[in-house]
């Protein structure tokens, strides 16, 4: 088969692409960017933590754009067939009240999590320790990594940790090029991000009709519906699929 080079992208574009608050912004940015941060922790609810008793480890860690780095990586390409397989397993309930991915790059995820690897993260609780610097695109990611199964997140006397589930372990035991398709294959464990993707790889053009039947089918999801979000946020939502399915299209397979 042939071989796709997973280049680095220029992940950083833009400031707030970054994982730590900007030190440029304005005190009406930064005022901004806290309400924004406040309001996403607020809505966190204490039923998506689950008891970490077998967990003895701490892992302490801070977080940097380190965790955004990517590398060149040879892939075997796949054909549209191949994909469509992948997004035929097992479908994986998720809890409702983990928000829905509003990342835009699914690559990003990618890296984040092979990233998040190299901390001696395994059978341990993970507690970040510059949580004020952090900004709402390291949230993001985070629930992104919760929504996929990557991470559990608990909560034990007043501290907030996350914690790496087996399947994530699992990927981590692979080698990196072994990694991402795994990777992608974990998408398609969810029934609405499934669908979606399947929708683009019928008709890549994506027109308006695709665009109304991926709207249509987030509308019906469940983590949307609780977390009830409104038509502009998820046409927003329905913008980064296109990316999402281009940054694969890019990456794996056959032209």
């Amino acid at each position: 088969m042939e071989e796709n080079i997973l280049a680095k992208p220029n992940i950083i574009e833009l400031d707030w692409d970054s994982l730590l608050i900007p030190e440029d912004l304005s005190p009406e940015e930064a005022k901004s960017h806290s309400k924004i941060i406040t309001n996403h922790l607020s809505k966190l609810v204490t039923n998506q933590f689950k008891d970490s008793s077998n967990l003895n480890n701490i892992t302490e860690i801070t977080i940097d754009n380190t965790l955004l780095e990517s590398q060149e990586l040879e892939l075997d390409t796949i054909s549209n067939n191949e994909l469509f397989n992948y997004f035929q397993g097992e479908k994986v309930a998720v809890n409702s009240n983990i928000f829905f991915p509003k990342i835009k790059r699914i690559n990003v995820l990618f890296w984040f999590l092979h990233n998040l690897g190299h901390f001696n993260i395994k059978n341990s609780k993970i507690i970040v320790n510059n949580r004020e610097e952090l900004s709402l695109n390291y949230y993001q990611l985070v629930e992104a990594a919760l929504f996929f199964g990557f991470l559990k997140r608990i909560q034990e006397n007043e501290e907030v940790y996350l914690f790496p589930t087996s399947f994530y372990e699992e990927l981590l035991n692979q080698p990196i090029d072994k990694q991402y398709p795994l990777f992608l294959a974990s998408l398609g464990r969810n029934e609405t991000v499934s669908e979606v993707l399947q929708v683009q790889l019928n008709d890549p053009i994506f027109d308006n009709i695709s665009r109304q039947m991926v709207s249509n089918i987030l509308s019906k999801d469940p983590n949307i519906r609780k977390e009830g979000l409104s038509e502009d946020e998820i046409n927003k939502i329905v913008n980064n699929f296109r990316y999402w399915y281009l940054d694969i299209k890019n990456n794996i397979l056959e032209n």
